[in-house]
């Protein structure tokens, strides 16, 4: 059984208010870069986590707190979401922090299969960008891509 964990971007789940429904479907359905792990073999994911934001001084001791707390629970993987290898310019930075402090623990880039980097960074670009209007989220980006209809309430 392989145990993981998943490493999300500090600004797509707070700021843009990603809930991670593509990682996690394909994780369910072992699609994407989760088809490495044997159909025949249980996939456990032991938790998600997010990034500790753009590097401050403090930013080693941020981001081995928050991988020591899923590491407790005998974690074989790592992976870093999508939006982690497509955006983050300090995803270098944070692989050599976590790999000197947990050298057992293997590093994965990637969650679901990869769409267009360039379209989803200025999508990225646009939900994080100051509105008038009613600022957009992952969720709206998300329905629009794959022109999901909006949820009717029935009353």
């Amino acid at each position: 059984m392989a145990r993981i964990g998943i490493i999300t971007c500090s600004n797509c789940t707070q700021d843009a208010n990603c809930a991670s429904v593509v990682c996690l479907g394909d994780l369910r359905k072992r699609k994407g870069i989760f088809d490495r792990y044997p159909k025949d073999e249980p996939l456990d994911l032991i938790g998600i986590i997010n990034c500790a934001g753009c590097p401050t001084l403090a930013v080693p001791e941020k981001i081995l707190k928050k991988v020591e707390a899923l590491a407790e629970f005998r974690l074989d993987a790592l992976h870093f979401s999508f939006c982690m290898t497509a955006l983050c310019p300090f995803l270098a930075k944070y692989r050599k922090v976590i790999s000197t402090e947990f050298p057992a623990l293997e590093l994965v880039d990637g969650t679901h299969n990869p769409i267009n980097k360039e379209k989803f960074q200025e999508g990225v670009r646009e939900l994080l960008r100051p509105t008038i209007c009613r600022p957009q989220t992952m969720t709206d980006s998300i329905r629009g891509r794959l022109r999901i209809p909006e949820r009717q309430d029935n009353g």
